[in-house]
């Protein structure tokens, strides 16, 4: 008798939860047309093929620089400008967004993700994606960053790279100046309900 009751009891609490399970929506990718960048458009256009870059603004002075008269000359790398670079998508209405994938087309350095929902009349405040934060991309696979919350704004923030194609030298004082470029992105898609 008492098996009998608690194989009722179970199967009625698995119905109970399944059910609830299957109420649950399904996470779905959310249309690109919901999606804009005015920086970067390529990012959220859904077209693989096509790449955005991050606009990056300074470059990487290296130097021979003599601290004190009797030490001798030291090397010296100091970063012109910014290495900072960084991007905004905007949601057409604050959705629940469960993850965020990126589709990577170049390296990318320190990658962090900030997330935020603009209340009514008042300035963005971002908060810290966790999921991976700072990591550095290798590789054109796509990464995953969970979110799991109402968003609005979601800021893309990387380090700018060196472009060594495009080195400048003075042999006379002996410094070279390396230009910094955005790291590309193909894709950046959200997944919520």
């Amino acid at each position: 008798m008492r098996i009998r009751v608690f194989s009722i009891l179970l199967i009625l609490i698995c119905s109970v939860m399944g059910c609830a399970m299957l109420q649950e929506a399904p996470l779905v990718e959310i249309p690109t047309s919901r999606l804009t960048c005015d920086q970067n458009p390529e990012m959220v256009d859904g077209d693989l093929k096509t790449v955005g870059t991050f606009a990056a603004q300074g470059s990487i002075k290296k130097e021979f620089v003599k601290r004190v008269s009797y030490a001798p000359r030291q090397y010296q790398r100091r970063v012109e400008g910014t290495l900072k670079t960084e991007t905004l998508i905007k949601l057409d209405v604050p959705t629940y967004i469960a993850y965020v994938e990126i589709y990577p087309a170049s390296t990318i350095r320190n990658l962090i993700l900030d997330a935020a929902v603009k209340p009514p009349n008042r300035e963005l405040s971002f908060e810290a994606v966790e999921d991976k934060r700072g990591i550095k991309v290798e590789g054109t696979l796509p990464v995953r960053f969970k979110v799991e919350r109402e968003i609005h704004h979601l800021r893309l923030t990387a380090n700018a790279l060196e472009d060594p194609e495009n080195v400048r030298h003075d042999d006379e004082e002996r410094k070279m100046w390396i230009p910094l470029k955005g790291a590309a992105i193909r894709e950046v898609k959200f997944y919520g309900r």
